[in-house]
Formats: structure tokens, sequence, C-alpha cells
């Protein structure tokens, strides 16, 4: 998953950073994924305001926020986030951190799985020319029905 690109962004003195680390680590190691947790310390507003930043702590997979919160506007500040069962929490759900991962490896699954589908109707075709420009079709008629004799 080298494409994976994980970001934990808290103001300094959070008192939910620990947790959240935590959690996105024991994420990323039940999915064996060896992969840098790139730690950001919004000192200011201005860097709150540069880094879309919403509150502390935030979790941030390839760019996207684990727990999407269009509606909450640039905080240098903590965040509330919301348990399963709808219980004020400091920092984001397991469940979350688990299913931006879970998207994130999906998606590259996906991907690959179109490459791969892709190289063989490549192959395909450029089989598929060759017996054309070389007038086989792919078997010739004497052999069709003959059966081999020990």
């Amino acid at each position: 998953m080298a494409d994976l690109h994980v970001e934990l962004l808290a103001v300094e003195d959070c008192p939910h950073l620990e947790q959240a680390r935590r959690d996105l680590e024991s994420v990323l190691r039940q999915g064996i994924i060896e992969v840098p947790v790139q730690l950001i310390f919004v000192t200011g507003p201005e860097d709150a305001e540069f880094l879309r930043f919403q509150g502390s702590p935030t979790i941030r997979i390839n760019g996207d926020d684990v727990v999407p919160a269009p509606e909450l506007t640039v905080a240098f500040g903590c965040r509330v986030y919301r348990d399963a069962e709808g219980r004020a929490i400091g920092s984001p759900p397991i469940e979350a951190i688990r299913a931006a991962v879970d998207a994130h490896r999906r998606g590259r699954l996906e991907a690959f799985q179109r490459d791969e589908a892709a190289k063989v109707a490549e192959f395909a075709r450029e089989a598929d020319a060759a017996d054309s420009s070389t007038g086989s079709g792919g078997s010739s008629d004497s052999s069709r029905g003959k059966r081999r004799e020990d």
C-alpha cells in the first residue's frame, strides 16, 4: 500500500491525540499495513486555515478526513466526534478509521483488477490481430475433428 498517505493532525496539547494515534496504529497493524503516519502539529489559526483543519485530533487518509464533516468550519481547537451509540468522544471512532483504510484497500484492489483486465483484453486483441494477419484463424481446419491416435 505504498500510495497510502496517513496524516494525524492535532494541536500540541490535545488530550485525545494519544487515543487517536493508538486507534490508527491498531487499524493499520490489523491490516498488516506498514505505512508511516505523518504527525502534523497545528500551531495556530493560520496553520488551521492553510490545512483546512476542523479540530484536534483529525485523521486523514490520502487527504480525506476519516469522519467527513463539511458542515464544520476551520477551527484551531478541539473537535468532538460521535461513537456508534451517539455518545460524544474526543477522537475519531475506530470504526471510521477502519472504514477509511478499508475503502482505500478496496479502491486499490479494484484498480488492480481493472488494470489486469485491460492487460488481458489488450493481449486478446493483439492475438486476434496476429491471427487475422496470418490468416490462421487460431487453428487449422485439417486438425479439427481428428482424434489423436496413440
